[in-house]
């Protein structure tokens, strides 16, 4: 089902990105409000123990914003691959997409790079890859390769560790949007939701690439198949969302899930709150109204900016801040509060000229390849189409 441009998708990757930024603030800050490592004393942190208990976790969930980010991209591929039925266009994009994501991801591990020189962070907290140990090349190396087709993980920039999932789950929706218009091979997409799940439980692929496949593949099947719903449902679907997400696997408000998911239920509960958000935003016509402002438009075109930039920009300025709010105030929650207003201010500027200055540069050069490379794509493949039939 095609539906009109939402700005409302904007905004939701816009708050999204938000939600990473408050996630990985409280990690540094205050880690109880997670309490991934155990509860903490409610006498001594009363108002992270209160958030980490109730379902308020939501606004500060990175984990069930990620997911919300590969639905939306599942949805979003697929509406703009399968407009006009143009197998040309599917080829074109998935050409372009290595270079659409890899410009910004390398721009970002160089930028932790020289972030890390200027601060002086102690060794400890520098990245070692061996004989790439800390270095400019370590860093290009992390940005082109390591993220994107090894081990998926950067100790430059660690948010790139969704840039291999993103990669493949691009990839996938491409091909399925290849065999809807091309191919035509029926139940394709339910193949994907079925064998998926056993790759994760055979050890094929890891849960989180599993996880992502699947919330991609969900993003494409909201796309084909969804449709538009009432205010009633729609407000339902977001509030269970919401609850899913603020999910903790000791929180005294998840009790009932913990009993059946037990140590999965962070995991799976944010996983699945990206369902009912997403498809609860874009299906209802109140929400595409209220997600339209300014505002949330904004933060959505910066998105890609501010999540790949904002973990250099705390992990430096951040703590830099903290010390000096410290040293002044001698009181620790006003300093992490005021050095996260800072963070926040200095990582939304920051992505704005990141945005312009690479972001869009990126577009640009993924263009310049897939416009090169397709129809030399195109000519080889009718080459060998033409050879092959020939024979037959």
């Amino acid at each position: 089902m095609e539906q009109p441009k939402h700005l409302a998708v904007e905004s939701i990757r816009g708050f999204a990105c938000f939600m990473v930024v408050l996630s990985h603030l409280s990690l540094i800050f205050f880690p109880y409000l997670h309490s991934f490592g155990g509860k903490t004393d409610p006498a001594i942190n009363p108002f992270q123990s209160f958030i980490h208990e109730s379902p308020l976790g939501f606004f500060y969930s990175g984990t069930s914003a990620v997911f919300i980010f590969f639905v939306l991209s599942g949805y979003i591929l697929t509406k703009v691959a399968i407009k006009n039925n143009n197998s040309k266009k599917i080829i074109s994009m998935t050409i372009k997409r290595y270079p659409r994501l890899m410009v910004p991801a390398l721009a970002s591990c160089i930028l932790a790079y020289f972030a890390f020189q200027l601060f002086e962070l102690p060794s400890a907290l520098l990245p070692d890859y061996g004989d790439f140990s800390s270095s400019l090349i370590g860093a290009i190396y992390s940005g082109v390769i390591d993220v994107f087709f090894l081990s998926g993980q950067s100790l430059y920039n660690p948010v790139l560790w969704t840039m291999k999932i993103e990669l493949i789950g691009s990839f996938i929706i491409f091909f399925l949007c290849f065999n809807k218009i091309k191919i035509k091979l029926p139940y394709l997409p339910a193949l994907f939701i079925i064998t998926t799940p056993l790759l994760v439980i055979f050890k094929i692929i890891n849960p989180d690439l599993g996880l992502g496949i699947f919330s991609f593949v969900i993003g494409y099947l909201f796309c084909i198949h969804g449709r538009m719903i009432n205010k009633k449902l729609s407000f339902t679907l977001f509030f269970i969302g919401l609850y899913l997400a603020g999910a903790h696997n000791e929180s005294l408000s998840y009790l009932p899930i913990i009993s059946i998911l037990g140590n999965m239920t962070y995991k799976l509960c944010n996983f699945a709150s990206g369902f009912f958000i997403v498809y609860a935003i874009i299906f209802n016509k109140e929400f595409n109204t209220l997600l339209s402002g300014n505002l949330g438009v904004f933060m959505g075109k910066v998105s890609f900016s501010v999540y790949l930039i904002h973990m250099p920009i705390l992990a430096t300025l951040g703590v830099f801040t903290f010390n000096i709010f410290f040293d002044y105030f001698n009181q620790y929650a006003v300093a992490a509060i005021l050095s996260s207003i800072v963070s926040i201010l200095s990582t939304y500027t920051a992505s704005l000229l990141f945005y312009k200055a690479v972001d869009l540069q990126g577009v640009k050069f993924s263009n310049f390849i897939g416009n090169s490379v397709t129809p030399i794509t195109l000519k080889l493949s009718k080459l060998i189409k033409n050879r092959i039939t020939a024979k037959i």
